[in-house]
């Protein structure tokens, strides 16, 4: 899926700092009164205030619009539903914006809009990385989910899933005129528009043009025009009237069916996967017991002192970096709340994320970056191309290339994330407990351990690399790549690093001024000792992207020095797999022996495993994976809109390598 570079809207004022969209040549929102005209445009014609009003408690209204512009249809529909719905109700609201307003101007925009002051500072507080593509934001105690898509809207809605449990309630058709932006208006967008409604799904308009109304019929709405706003003659409302049938574009990766309610569940591994996904599980109501195999949590990668926090950038924006820039996104979701809960106990320090700085320490990643400014554009709050002394300054030692700052990211403990992950009262965790054999009988999922057995409804699998019996038999293509990082005492270093710094590995200072650098990628060794080699090696890089950092006694303690191994589990395409468990035989007899070259529609929807998941393979990067997975975990389990877009859900599928080898023709090759 390839992502545009983004045009920043350019807009000029009116003298009450009303916006005028310079490139369509039209105003944001009316200068006879913006929210008065939202009210009779939006508000009520889609009967917004009986609806919210009328809300069972726990519902989710999902609102979709054409047209972020300033925000105002937001910041009204929020209005209203924190005024009026069940506090335990969710507002979902998804907007497309092809030309994102500056940050500036969005607040700028704000001034003209008095009485909207409280949710539009905590819009702007909460206003995402202006980068193409998909972005989740979540306020007000997440009674109010704001996506936003960034880029073409027909690009975007194809991205939406189109399940019942995502299905849009209401519709803004915003934007700018027919006349001024045809591109938007397009027959694509009313079938669009209808995919992803259900029948009594609304719809409004502040245009009549007839291309506009003839769509929307010819989709299945039913149309009925009233009296415009100001100086506008005619609008239009309805609602859908016709729902047919929609084929899916890749039924191989249909979403499970989810369960009724919340039960028993079991996660097997305490380490950032397992926690993330405790966390999620018990914030829903699941009773959850967790199934360590060794004595203590995070007991691989996710026991390392610190992990370096940070988007991914590639040249040319492709589904890894738009995968790990939601990632990364949903990390910052998670875990910045928490930063304000910790104590002041230097032992339970979560990390800093005020910042880390690269260094282009290599051609290649001097070169990966330059093309991302070229071709995608990357904002100063996302990330700031710097000098070396501008690295050397923020860094606190000498660096020795230029580098990029990223504002926003850091490092982290990983121990005490997953400690504050398992820190509710629906949690049991069981350390000891190394897990022989899992099994579905009479709709319970059996797991079975050295020493004992359990029974729950749904069982997610976080184990990580080293269970090679368990990720066989879940058909997960995981290779275990050995890392070992070096520590570097207090004493042993000329300064404190004021930054966490990524060069060809990591370092950074954590804890009681302890600091970690490394790490080696040692794959296919599975020895578990520590080498001089290791050490040398983590050094040399560490030395060559930050000449003056180590001290002499460093340098020459070699021997001396401490650390750790672990064992990441990568997988063959770098992205982590997460998601529900299918059914391999059926996948075998509806697919893989089938040919690979049917119409889509020819093909069934996938079968899984009922309650069967899995976080898995989140390799070097999982701080950046770990919580976007999870969040995607417990939206198939409870049967809720996704945190991401089609083609990322697909990105991660659990049967993603299988597919892949049956639809390039792979599959069918070896079978004869």
């Amino acid at each position: 899926m390839a992502l545009n570079k983004l045009t920043l809207a350019q807009v000029s004022w009116t003298d009450e700092a009303v916006p005028k969209s310079e490139q369509f040549g039209d105003f944001y929102f009316s200068t006879d009164g913006g929210m008065a005209e939202v009210e009779h445009t939006f508000i009520e014609p889609n009967h917004l205030p009986k609806r919210f009003m009328d809300l069972a408690d726990k519902s989710t209204f999902r609102i979709a619009e054409t047209g972020f512009g300033s925000g105002l249809n937001f910041l009204m529909a929020t209005k209203l539903w924190l005024a009026s719905a069940p506090k335990s109700a969710q507002l979902h609201f998804i907007s497309f914006e092809k030309y994102p307003l500056h940050l500036d101007d969005l607040i700028k925009a704000h001034q003209a809009l008095p009485g909207l002051v409280e949710v539009s500072q905590v819009l702007q507080e909460n206003y995402p990385f202006i980068l193409p593509g998909w972005h989740d934001v979540w306020m007000f105690d997440k009674r109010v989910r704001l996506t936003l898509w960034f880029g073409d809207v027909l690009k975007g809605l194809p991205e939406c899933d189109g399940t019942d449990v995502s299905k849009v309630d209401a519709w803004f058709l915003d934007g700018f005129a027919p006349a001024k932006n045809p591109d938007m208006w397009q027959p694509a967008l009313f079938q669009q528009m209808a995919r992803l409604s259900h029948l009594n799904t609304t719809f409004a308009t502040f245009t009549a043009a007839g291309e506009v109304r003839r769509g929307i019929e010819k989709a299945g709405f039913e149309l009925i025009k009233s009296s415009g706003f100001g100086k506008k003659r005619e609008i239009c409302s309805g609602q859908l009237k016709q729902q047919r049938a929609h084929s899916l574009k890749a039924p191989w990766f249909s979403r499970p069916q989810p369960q009724e309610k919340a039960g028993k569940a079991i996660v097997i591994g305490a380490g950032l996967a397992g926690g993330a996904v405790v966390n999620q599980l018990a914030q829903t109501g699941w009773s959850v017991t967790v199934l360590e195999a060794q004595n203590e949590i995070a007991s691989q990668a996710s026991g390392n002192l610190a992990g370096a926090v940070h988007p991914l950038i590639t040249a040319d924006w492709n589904l890894r970096s738009q995968w790990y820039l939601q990632g990364f996104e949903a990390t910052l979701r998670a875990v910045l709340p928490w930063f304000s809960e910790s104590s002041n106990n230097s032992e339970n320090t979560l990390g800093d994320l005020t910042g880390l700085v690269q260094l282009a320490v290599t051609q290649t990643s001097d070169k990966r970056v330059s093309e991302a400014i070229e071709r995608v554009g990357l904002p100063q709050d996302f990330a700031q191309l710097i000098s070396q002394q501008q690295a050397t300054d923020l860094i606190g030692t000498q660096a020795s290339v230029a580098g990029v700052l990223f504002p926003r990211g850091g490092w982290l403990y990983p121990k005490a994330l997953v400690e504050r992950c398992l820190q509710h009262n629906n949690v049991s965790l069981m350390t000891n407990q190394n897990v022989t054999d899992i099994s579905f009988v009479d709709k319970q999922w059996q797991v079975i351990t050295l020493t004992q057995g359990f029974e729950a409804d749904i069982v997610v699998v976080a184990t990580g690399s080293l269970d090679n019996k368990l990720n066989t038999k879940l058909g997960l293509p995981i290779r275990p790549v050995k890392g070992q990082v070096s520590h570097i005492a207090p004493e042993q270093q000329s300064t404190f690093l004021k930054k966490a710094v990524t060069h060809e590995g990591y370092s950074t200072t954590c804890g009681q001024n302890q600091a970690v650098t490394g790490a080696t990628f040692e794959a296919p060794d599975m020895t578990e000792e520590m080498s001089l080699s290791s050490h040398q090696a983590n050094l040399e890089i560490t030395n060559k992207a930050l000449p003056e950092w180590l001290n002499a006694d460093a340098k020459a303690l070699t021997k001396v020095l401490k650390g750790r191994i672990a064992f990441r589990p990568t997988t063959p395409d770098h992205l982590p797999i997460v998601g529900a468990v299918a059914d391999s035989d059926w996948i075998e007899k509806a697919y893989l022996s089938q040919s690979h070259t049917h119409a889509v529609y020819r093909y069934e929807k996938q079968r899984y495993q009922p309650g069967l998941y899995v976080s898995n393979g989140h390799g070097p990067r999982g701080l950046m994976s770990v919580f976007l997975a999870a969040e995607s975990l417990i939206a198939d389990i409870m049967g809720t809109a996704l945190p991401q877009n089609l083609s990322l859900y697909h990105a991660s599928h659990p049967a993603r390598f299988a597919i892949r080898r049956w639809r390039s023709g792979e599959q069918a090759l070896k079978k004869t």
